[in-house]
């Protein structure tokens, strides 16, 4: 492909458990490359799941995504030529992971790297000394709500290459893949969070695929017995937690869902 989801990103006040939750929780393996006052970095062999420190003026959350492309110049191209709305920039030579950051025609923010020829730091070194690596557990979804879905499929599709997919989707909804990652694109609207609080455009929700859930749920048992401190956030409860439970359910394509210690909604799947 000509692209690949390379990372993803999460900001979080509570960093270092964050990591060993998804250590513990996934399988996920942590690097010796670290970079300790800047946050954590986690992967699966494929995709590095970089959690940062939450900065001031900054809101929490599931946060950004990031792409390789083979031709930095053919993106910048494609994306200035059609979709005036998206703008990519320069990062500071500093920064490791991508050279430039962007945003899709929503403001949907996503950071760029080009193959053979970004720095690399933290998992991304390890996993291309090694040759990358495969797993059980590993990380298959980016899901984004936006007003403006059906522009912001059209830009991933044109700019980056990335193909359409058949999953289970809610009307509306776009997926389309690098050839292992489904970058999930659905519709945002006030009227589908009725019963609950509002969430904002955006980010939505990352996908894992495991070996088989019930499996994958005795673990969980298995981690939180361990160490209470890694135990997920519980999905329901009362009437608006359960409202929000039914809903990550139903626009979810897995089996299963569950939220990190810090509310971020997981869905998972073994198939």
């Amino acid at each position: 492909m000509f692209a690949q989801i390379n990372h993803m990103a999460i900001s979080s006040h509570n960093w270092p458990m964050m990591s060993r939750f998804y250590e513990a929780v996934f399988g996920l393996r942590n690097t010796g490359r670290s970079r300790p006052m800047n946050g954590a970095t986690v992967g699966d062999g494929y995709v590095g799941l970089n959690i940062n420190p939450v900065r001031d003026g900054q809101v929490g959350g599931l946060d950004h995504f990031g792409i390789t492309v083979e031709d930095a110049n053919e993106v910048l191209e494609r994306a200035r030529r059609k979709f005036p709305d998206a703008a990519i920039v320069k990062r500071p030579s500093t920064r490791p992971f991508a050279a430039f950051s962007g945003h899709d025609p929503a403001g949907n923010i996503f950071d760029l790297s080009e193959r053979d020829k970004s720095k690399l730091d933290g998992i991304y070194a390890d996993q291309k000394a090694e040759g990358g690596w495969s797993q059980d557990r590993y990380l298959n979804k980016f899901a984004i709500r936006t007003l403006q879905a059906d522009k912001v499929a059209e830009f991933y599709a044109e700019v980056f290459e990335f193909k359409p997919v058949n999953t289970k989707a809610p009307p509306g909804s776009h997926q389309m893949t690098d050839g292992r990652v489904t970058l999930s694109i659905m519709p945002w609207s006030i009227p589908l969070f009725e019963g609950m609080a509002i969430k904002r455009p955006g980010p939505d929700h990352i996908g894992f695929k495991v070996e088989d859930i019930e499996t994958f749920k005795q673990h969980i048992k298995d981690v939180v017995g361990a160490c209470t401190y890694l135990a997920p956030t519980p999905l329901g409860g009362n009437k608006e937690a359960e409202a929000r439970k039914a809903f990550i359910a139903s626009n979810a394509a897995g089996k299963y869902q569950l939220a990190d210690p810090d509310g971020t909604w997981i869905d998972v799947t073994d198939e």
